[in-house]
C-alpha cells in the first residue's frame, strides 16, 4: 500500500510527533473520511474515538516509541486494562479505534509497523446473536412500567425499544430534535445518515413527564453536574448544568434493573417482535435504519411464543368460518319454511282431540271458569 502523506498542520517534524498531536491530526482526517457508503464518518464514531485514543496511548512520550518493544507493550497493557474486562463488543470496538489510528500513523511515516503494535492483542470472540437476546414482551413492559426505576431510565428504555435504535443514536438526541406531535425524532444514524426515529404513544407520554418545562439541551441527562468548562456546552442542560447521559451509565443501569440485559437487546427484541406481528421487511428497515437486507436478517429470530401466538390467530380465523352467499341463501330458505309452519292462520290449525276437549270443558264448568276452547266468560251452570 502506498504511503499517503498529509499536511502536518501542527508543524511537528516527522519522528518527533507526540501522541496528542498525532491523535489530533488523525481525528481531523477521520471527521472528513468517507466510508464505502459514500457518507462521512458519523459524529458518534468521532466522539467514541476521541474518548478511547488518549486512554490507549497514555504513557507514550513520542510515537517513535511504538517502534520498540517497551512502547508497544505499554499500548497493549493500556488497552487490556481499560477494556478487557468489559463486553467483547466494547473491547473489539476500542481495539478497532486504536488499530485505525495506528494505520494512519504508519501512513504518515510516524511509525514503521502498525500491525506489530497490537500483535498478541487479538479481537475477543463475540457470541453470535441468538434467540436469547429477544426478551419477552411482558418482561419489557414490566421493566418500563416499574416506577421503582428512575423516570429518565424508563423513558430511555421505552424509546430504545419503540424505535429499535442504537443506544448511541438515542443518547445524542436533543430536545430540538423531537417532533413530538408526530412522534418522530431527527437523528444521525451509524455511518452518518440523517434519519427519523419513530416512537410509540407510551414513549410520548413518558417524554412528556420527563421533559416537563425543558425546551433545550439533551433529552437524556446524567446526574453529574458540570460547570467547569470541561464538557461541550451542547452536551449540557443549560438550566441544571447536568451533562448528557453516557452509554456506560445506560449499560450499567439496565444491567442492574433487568438482571443482565444489554441496551442492544431492546433493539433486537423490537425488530423480532415487529416481524412476528407481520411487519414487512421494508417496515423493519425503515424502523431500524438498515440499508442491507442481509444485515437485517440477523435480528429476525422467531421465538416459540411468537410462533404460538401466530398459530393461535390462524386457528381462530379458521374457526370463525364465514359462509358463502349460496350457503346463506339456503339457510334463509330453511328459516322461512320453519316460520311458515309455526305461523299458520287460526282456522287452519288442527283441532284438539274431542275427548280431551270434553274433559277440559267439564273441569272448567265445575270450577266456574271460562270455556277453554272459546276464550269467553261463561255464567255459572244451574
Amino acid at each position: 500500500m502506498s504511503t499517503v502523506r498529509h499536511l502536518n498542520v501542527f508543524g511537528d517534524e516527522v519522528g518527533a510527533i507526540s501522541p496528542a498531536v498525532g491523535i489530533a491530526q488523525f481525528l481531523v482526517w477521520l471527521q472528513g473520511k468517507r466510508g464505502r457508503s459514500g457518507r462521512i464518518t458519523s459524529p458518534q464514531t468521532v466522539r467514541a474515538y476521541t474518548s478511547a485514543l488518549p486512554t490507549a496511548f497514555a504513557g507514550i512520550g513520542v510515537l517513535d516509541e511504538l517502534d520498540d518493544t517497551v512502547g508497544r507493550e505499554r499500548v497493549r497493557l493500556n488497552v487490556r486494562t481499560a477494556w478487557a474486562g468489559g463486553a467483547p463488543s466494547t473491547f473489539n470496538a476500542r481495539r478497532a479505534a486504536v488499530a485505525s489510528a495506528l494505520a494512519y500513523f504508519e501512513d504518515q511515516g510516524w511509525i514503521d509497523d502498525a500491525d506489530a503494535v497490537l500483535t498478541g492483542l487479538d479481537r475477543e470472540p463475540q457470541p453470535k446473536p441468538d434467540g436469547l437476546r429477544v426478551r419477552p414482551r411482558e418482561q419489557i413492559d414490566a421493566l418500563i412500567g416499574d416506577r421503582r426505576h428512575r423516570l429518565e431510565d424508563r423513558t430511555l428504555w421505552a424509546m430504545l425499544y419503540a424505535t429499535a435504535a442504537r443506544a448511541e443514536e438515542v443518547l445524542q438526541l436533543d430536545i430540538a430534535d423531537l417532533d413530538r406531535p408526530n412522534r418522530r425524532a431527527r437523528v444521525i444514524r451509524k455511518g452518518g445518515k440523517a434519519d427519523e426515529l419513530m416512537y410509540d404513544i407510551r414513549t410520548a407520554r413518558l417524554l412528556g413527564q420527563l421533559l416537563a418545562g425543558r425546551r433545550s439541551g439533551p433529552v437524556f441527562l446524567s446526574v453529574r453536574v458540570v460547570r467547569d468548562g470541561t464538557v461541550d456546552t451542547r452536551d449540557i442542560d443549560p438550566a441544571t448544568g447536568r451533562r448528557r447521559m453516557g452509554y456506560r451509565t445506560v449499560e450499567r443501569r439496565l444491567d442492574a434493573a433487568s438482571g443482565g440485559w444489554d441496551p442492544h437487546d431492546l433493539r433486537h427484541s423490537r425488530l423480532t417482535h415487529a416481524g412476528e406481528d407481520g411487519a414487512t421487511e421494508a417496515d423493519l428497515m425503515l424502523l431500524s435504519g438498515h440499508e442491507d437486507r442481509r444485515t437485517l436478517q440477523r435480528y429476525l429470530h422467531p421465538t416459540k411464543d411468537g410462533a404460538h401466538r401466530r398459530l393461535d390467530d390462524i386457528d381462530a380465523r379458521r374457526g370463525a368460518f364465514t359462509p358463502s352467499a349460496d350457503d346463506l341463501a339456503d339457510r334463509i330458505d330453511r328459516a322461512a319454511q320453519r316460520q311458515a309452519r309455526t305461523q299458520l292462520p287460526a282456522d287452519t290449525r288442527p283441532l284438539p282431540d274431542v275427548a280431551v276437549y270434553d274433559q277440559l270443558l267439564t273441569r272448567s264448568r265445575d270450577s266456574g271458569h271460562t270455556d277453554p276452547g272459546r276464550g269467553q266468560e261463561q255464567g255459572p251452570v244451574s
